[in-house]
């Protein structure tokens, strides 16, 4: 279990140290807001205290949050007012502990965000390996995947992608094989639980609704042009959906 703290206090980090001793958890203090922004992408727990924000905390953890959604995050405070928690939780924060920190408080609102964690690092597995058979895609074959599950003939699709009904045959063999499916319907459930995973613990954009038809492919050499495709994989993703990814 990996908890950043950034507390600018010696007496809260003092405590935070303690428990991680005696509870069997691995803990770091930090005490400036510096490596903040970098250090939030590798911790489960994050624990930020006002001190080490003071001109804009809830704004900053809001952000975090947005930014990591699957990151458990806590805050701590010395002048936390109710108005204050509500809007942090209202926002994703996991835990709200006012100043002074109680260690018994503490230990008794842990588990449940241990269990959170671990569960979190289970669906975060599970989507790296769908993720991993999709990246297994050829540009080719993510095209035949897209005529697949809008119910495109073999004849209809070759037709479209302007190759012979055998490379279409094939292509479609190393669809399924590649996305370890039998049929049209287990494709469809993979997408939908790539889609789900990637919104829960990678805080990736859903993938496009899939349409009634899929439009032939016009000869503009657009290949960046595929908002007419039922299906993206989660690492194709459009340059203004990185942009807000960075930020």
């Amino acid at each position: 279990m990996n908890v950043l703290v950034f507390d600018s206090h010696s007496e809260a980090s003092q405590v935070w140290q303690e428990l991680a001793s005696a509870h069997g958890f691995r803990v770091s203090v930090f005490h400036n807001p510096e490596r903040l922004p970098g250090l939030a992408s590798e911790a489960q727990i994050l624990v930020i205290d006002q001190s080490v924000l003071p001109q804009a905390f809830l704004a900053s953890i809001a952000t975090i949050c947005k930014q990591h959604p699957s990151l458990q995050v806590i805050a701590t405070g010395a002048s936390l007012r109710v108005d204050d928690a509500v809007d942090l939780m209202r926002d994703g924060v996991a835990l709200v502990f006012p100043k002074p920190l109680s260690r018994s408080r503490i230990l008794s609102a842990l588990p449940p965000i241990f269990q959170k964690v671990d569960q979190i690092a289970k669906l975060d597995q599970e989507y790296q390996r769908l993720n991993g058979l999709f990246s297994k895609l050829t540009t080719r074959e993510k095209d035949v995947l897209n005529y697949i599950l809008v119910g495109t003939s073999n004849k209809d699709t070759a037709g479209l992608l302007n190759v012979s009904v055998r490379t279409i045959e094939s292509r479609r063999a190393k669809v399924y094989r590649k996305l370890e499916a039998n049929n049209v319907a287990e494709l469809v459930r993979k997408i939908d639980r790539l889609e789900s995973l990637g919104k829960q613990v990678a805080g990736q954009p859903p993938i496009p609704a899939r349409p009634e038809h899929v439009q032939p492919r016009t000869n503009n050499n657009n290949n960046n042009n595929n908002s007419h495709l039922p299906f993206n994989a989660p690492h194709r993703q459009t340059a203004s959906v990185l942009k807000h990814q960075v930020c």
